[in-house]
């Protein structure tokens, strides 16, 4: 755990060899937590390090979903028998899948096997499955704008962030000048405890993605944290910032070089585009979970009608529509 300023706390834990940072926010009125990481993690790091920050979890106010995967909803069930009264909260077009575990696998996981051939195999499923924890019915959902009011002095503001998914939202701290960004902006590589490359950006929604970049880049900010990053502070924020953006010019200008050289699968673009954009041949399969971020480009190519898709082999297949 670690204090960031009073009354706001990082928990620190990790997910599969990731860092995993949740925000814990305590004012004399309310309280927050903001994500509730994998199924065990409640038992395993959250309750203790809100208790070592001083507070009481079954005291918690709110407890917020930043966005849907099983890292950050996974211990809602856990966490709401903890803390009962806290209202459980996500971004409006998340609320399905942050209620229900099958329904998130169907939507985030297993998004691709029929278009594109692409799942995850039986022990990865049963992890993912076992890593998102019981049903938990959300209680509230938030666009953007609404207040949140911690302390006599101190609001906070939640802020959509899209791109990474449908519903992502952050919560925005004009009293400190931070923004708790939970995965809203990924940079070029998720970095491992280990110091390793250990998963490609995973956007799904390439528009709304830059434009959460720009907002970011926009908010007089000193401090940005994410939940796989180091913390950001002054200057970090906009490099961050255009290391995100820069990722995104680039996978899409080596896709429209891909495709101009013949029709290719979303299998074939991230094998061949995996060692133009990351460093990561260490780390086997990692090609292929640019997926997320492959499939955005490329549905947006087609919506743009710079690509058009058919069919081959029962999988989407793609080439460049002049």
């Amino acid at each position: 755990m670690k204090k960031i300023f009073d009354g706001v706390y990082m928990l620190e834990g990790d997910v599969v060899g990731r860092p995993l940072q949740l925000m814990y926010l305590r004012g004399n009125r309310a309280s927050l937590l903001l994500d509730t990481g994998c199924a065990g993690d409640p038992e395993r790091f959250i309750v203790p390090q809100i208790r070592e920050a001083g507070g009481d979890p079954a005291a918690l106010t709110w407890i917020i979903n930043s966005h849907t995967d099983f890292d950050h909803t996974g211990g809602n069930h856990a966490m709401k028998r903890i803390a009962p009264r806290a209202l459980l909260a996500c971004g409006d077009d998340d609320a399905e899948a942050a209620a229900d575990p099958n329904e998130l696998f169907s939507v985030r996981y297993d998004a691709y096997r029929e278009p594109h051939g692409i799942f995850y195999d039986e022990g990865s499923v049963r992890f993912i499955l076992g890593q998102s924890g019981s049903p938990e019915p959300i209680d509230v959902t938030f666009v953007d704008g609404e207040t949140i009011r911690l302390g006599d002095d101190w609001e906070v503001q939640v802020i959509a962030l899209p791109g990474h998914a449908d519903g992502h939202i952050g919560i925005y701290d004009e009293k400190h000048h931070a923004l708790y960004g939970a995965d809203a902006i990924h940079g070029a590589v998720y970095t491992g405890l280990d110091g390793l490359p250990k998963l490609p950006p995973t956007y799904l929604f390439v528009d709304d993605y830059l434009d959460t970049i720009d907002l970011i880049e926009s908010l007089p900010l000193d401090v940005y944290i994410g939940c796989h990053w180091p913390v950001k502070r002054g200057a970090e924020i906009a490099a961050f910032c255009k290391e995100s953006r820069d990722f995104v010019y680039k996978a899409d200008e080596a896709l429209m070089a891909l495709l101009a050289k013949g029709p290719v699968t979303a299998r074939e673009a991230c094998l061949t585009l995996g060692p133009i954009l990351g460093d990561w041949e260490h780390t086997p399969g990692l090609d292929v979970e640019l997926i997320f971020a492959i499939n955005g480009h490329l549905e947006r190519l087609v919506d743009q009608e710079k690509a058009v898709v058919s069919r081959r082999g029962g999988i989407n297949l793609y080439q460049r529509a002049w």
